[in-house]
């Protein structure tokens, strides 16, 4: 009876292990509908690509179920294939050690500088892929919007002070006539 026990528990271990396994994906926007140009996703600079000069840095974070993660690659973008702001060449990751199957949200982070907190040029771009097969040879995103992604330097709101001071000036002004 003990052995039977024993035999089933190592049966049940044996196909749990089988069932789940890491998700590996290319890091790779320009390939990222398998090489088509259709699927080149770019990152531009107030209307321009950036450059190897630029300092752009990538990262990929992740999210299965109630699973999430940030894979910390502070990757470099790239111009090596026909033109700027890929990330490129191909950098394959692993993650989640635990992935059965399922969609799995994907969101890249593109930042100028240091790191993606503390960064004032930054952009992102998130989408859902429908599933990786677990263990297998690196998959290429499937379904990433094929969109350019601008970053930019953000412009600060007017002061609230400068407004109101514009106000009453003209306010000023129109009551003198």
């Amino acid at each position: 009876m003990k052995r039977a026990f024993l035999a089933s528990l190592l049966g049940l271990a044996a196909s749990a292990a089988t069932a789940s396994g890491q998700i590996n994906i290319y890091f790779d926007t320009y390939l990222a509908s398998q090489g088509s140009p259709a699927g080149q996703v770019c990152w531009w600079l107030d209307s321009t690509p950036v450059k190897d000069t630029d300092g752009f840095k990538a990262d990929l974070l992740w999210s299965v179920g109630a699973l999430s993660g940030d894979l910390g690659l502070a990757v470099p973008t790239s111009t090596t294939l026909d033109g700027s702001g890929w990330i490129n060449p191909p950098l394959s990751v692993s993650f989640d050690p635990m992935y059965v199957s399922g969609p799995i949200d994907l969101t890249i982070l593109v930042w100028q500088g240091a790191s993606w907190s503390t960064s004032d040029v930054k952009g992102s771009l998130s989408w859902t892929e429908p599933g990786v097969i677990p263990g297998n040879a690196p998959d290429s995103f499937q379904d990433m919007p094929q969109v350019p992604i601008y970053v930019g330097i953000p412009i600060p709101e007017p002061a609230t002070l400068s407004l109101a001071g514009l106000g009453a000036a003209v306010l000023l002004f129109a009551r003198k006539r």
